[in-house]
Parts: C-alpha cells; structure tokens; sequence
C-alpha cells in the first residue's frame, strides 16, 4: 500500500490541494521521506511473506532459512541507511529475536526426531 501512495503522491497532493477542506491533508516532504523509509525497509520482506503465503503447508525447512536470510540481509545495518530506516530495521530486528529466542532448542528436538 505504502509504495502505492508513493507512486500515486502527485495525484494524490492534487486531488486534495484542489479542494479547502481537504488542503491540510496534503502529503508533506517529512511523510513522503517516512513513507519512503518505510517501503525500503518493509518491500523484502513483503515478497518473503508472498513465497511463503503461497505455499500450503510451510514447513520449518523453509521458515528457517527465510529467517537467517531477513537477519543476515534484509535487515542487516547498511552506512546509506538513514536513521528512520535504521531505527525500522533494528524494532523488526527485535521483535523477531525476541519471538524466535528458543528456536535453537527447538531445532535441536527437530533434528533428534
């Protein structure tokens, strides 16, 4: 959606600058700069989720792997990466460490099985 409104934003900042009621609702350059940092650092992960959305059964031998790929690529600390988009990568970062912190133990009694 985020990179629809991008796309969109000179029709957009026309349709609502035509109007009075709706002039303050014109996008400005600090909200295309946020949406911008949001799309970079969302869109990979937005086609990971499309492969495995379309799979049936996703098993943890796909999980897995897509899981090392988004900490060691995707989101992985670039010097071009401005501080929102920094700040974005590091709370998905987190949050995924944080969900998945007893996964070694879990592979472990995968691989025993």
């Amino acid at each position: 959606m985020v990179d629809r409104i991008l796309e969109q934003e000179e029709a957009i900042r026309r349709t609502l600058s035509s109007d009075r009621k709706t002039s303050h609702l014109v996008p400005t350059w600090k909200d295309i700069d946020v949406l911008q940092a949001i799309h970079t650092a969302l869109s990979p992960l937005s086609s990971l989720t499309d492969i495995l959305s379309a799979d049936s059964y996703v098993t943890v031998s796909a999980v897995i792997p897509l899981l090392h790929l988004i900490d060691n690529k995707f989101l992985k600390e670039e010097s071009t990466d401005t501080y929102l988009k920094h700040d974005i990568k590091k709370c998905i970062k987190d949050n995924l460490n944080e969900r998945n912190s007893n996964m070694g133990e879990d592979i472990e009694v995968i691989v025993k099985t």
